[in-house]
């Protein structure tokens, strides 16, 4: 069976030591990764996140998208202000901030890729909101979303047994 090799690497400008770890990753060192040559390449979180941040903004964290739907995108993610700022609020991510400055971090590309991680991580299903570009970037590697989706999963039929067998 033919092998390819793609060499990844975790560009210290782009990410933190703590998303190059998280991705197995050392900053600026090429690691070789084998697969076959009929598979796709299987992408950590941070790498999907940065095929989302291409996709949707080239790049560009000053970017404001008015779309289709006549709503205003913000960011290299492209996130709508309300999406933004239910997030942080959700997970706490911006404590002891006044609205004003929770939207100055709209525009903070390592902030919002790091909500984005974090949504992910938190509920495999947050991908939906990157819906149109996930057609073309395909799906984010959820295996550290998967377990707790499951668990959530069989506690809530777990449940059920419970009542049915009262």
């Amino acid at each position: 069976m033919a092998a390819a090799f793609l060499v990844v690497w975790c560009p210290s400008s782009r990410l933190d030591a703590n998303d190059c770890a998280a991705s197995g990753a050392e900053h600026s060192t090429p690691v070789a990764v084998e697969q076959s040559a009929d598979a796709r390449p299987q992408r950590s979180l941070n790498q999907w996140i940065d095929a989302l941040e291409f996709a949707e903004s080239g790049n560009r964290e000053w970017i404001v998208h008015r779309d289709r739907d006549g709503r205003d995108y913000y960011g290299c993610l492209q996130f709508r202000d309300t999406t933004f700022r239910y997030y942080v609020a959700k997970y706490d991510l911006a404590p002891n901030t006044n609205a004003i400055e929770v939207m100055s971090l709209l525009y903070d590309c390592a902030f919002q890729r790091r909500l984005a991680a974090r949504m992910l991580r938190a509920d495999a299903e947050n991908w939906k909101h990157w819906k149109g570009t996930t057609k073309r970037i395909g799906l984010p590697p959820l295996e550290a979303a998967a377990p707790r989706a499951i668990a959530r999963d069989q506690s809530s039929h777990d449940c059920g047994k419970l009542k049915t067998e009262r």
